[in-house]
């Protein structure tokens, strides 16, 4: 693997990982685990050994995969991953910049998830750090301002990562409107797995999309769908899109080669279906779901969990 190096002498310091009392959260990350290799990570904190890969926090393995705790960040905390192995120099994944975590909208129990060489990360929030958020904060204008809400409006990641899988059925009351514009309503569903054969026609296929991300807000909830690159385009990418709005869920379709679906349903309060409505970031290779709240309520989930 062909990693590159530190650039820059670490300063030198004492003391890694979290501190006794400290509030941590858990850093789990992907990788093809080599022989005799462990993982490491390190960064501009002093608790991430300020640079100096000696003084690296190392991950442990477990079943899942490589993990750690971190201090949960009082200031933006930049680091990297590192490959250590004895007797060998650390090698440092390759990334043109340093990972970066929010400097406020983290918690303790939240969860970051990583892959070893891939800059994008995914934050789970644990919910009580959530529901004391909202309930301290009753205003959603005063909640604006935070690093991970302003990441979340700028890239998509959500504090509250969801997925799901569940069978639907589309509801007879159910508004479907397609094509430019995609102005309509109606209520997030949970995601679905299952598909047609690998080997079936590519025309009949139907790939589930399992990841999403969502953000409560003043009247309305958003919720953000990836969609891979080269999907959508700035000429067709909106002719691609159906949705299917209803009540208390949504199904939304992507007309590519093979199909590409979502449903989320069960939502945490009923949305208004005439006032909802879908935006098409082609350039930032997502679908935003905006859905417009019947009352002005906060959401704490997305989906009702009973």
């Amino acid at each position: 693997k062909n990693f590159s190096s530190l650039e820059h002498s670490p300063p030198s310091g004492a003391g890694c990982g979290p501190g006794p009392g400290t509030m941590s959260i858990r850093l789990e990350v992907t990788w093809e685990t080599e022989p005799g290799a462990e993982l490491g990570v390190c960064g501009a904190d002093d608790a991430l050994g300020a640079w100096d890969p000696a003084r690296a926090v190392r991950l442990s393995m477990s079943e899942a995969g490589w993990w750690c705790e971190l201090p949960a960040p009082t200031t933006s905390m930049e680091f990297k991953l590192l490959i250590l192995k004895a007797g060998a120099d650390p090698v440092w994944e390759p990334l043109t910049e340093n990972r970066r975590l929010p400097s406020s909208g983290l918690g303790a129990g939240s969860i970051v998830r990583a892959q070893l060489g891939e800059l994008r990360m995914s934050i789970e929030v644990a919910r009580t750090v959530i529901e004391a958020n909202a309930k301290t904060v009753r205003k959603f204008e005063d909640r604006k301002g935070s690093a991970l809400e302003e990441d979340l409006a700028r890239k998509g990641e959500n504090a509250y990562y969801y997925a799901h899988t569940r069978g639907f059925e589309v509801p007879e009351d159910a508004k479907i409107i397609s094509g430019p514009g995609l102005i309509t309503g109606g209520l997030p569903t949970l995601l679905e797995v299952g598909s047609k054969p690998v080997d079936a026609d590519i025309e009949e296929r139907i790939v589930w999309l399992k990841d999403y991300s969502w953000s409560d807000s003043t009247g309305k909830v958003k919720v953000y769908v990836p969609i891979a690159d080269g999907i959508l385009t700035e000429n067709d990418g909106e002719e691609l899109v159906q949705v299917t709005y209803a009540a208390t869920r949504v199904d939304l379709t992507v007309n590519s080669k093979p199909r590409r679906k979502l449903t989320i349903e069960k939502l945490n309060a009923e949305i208004n279906s005439d006032t909802s409505s879908t935006r098409v970031e082609a350039h930032k290779g997502r679908i935003v779901l905006q859905l417009a709240k019947k009352r002005e309520t906060a959401w704490y989930n997305l989906t009702k969990t009973k």
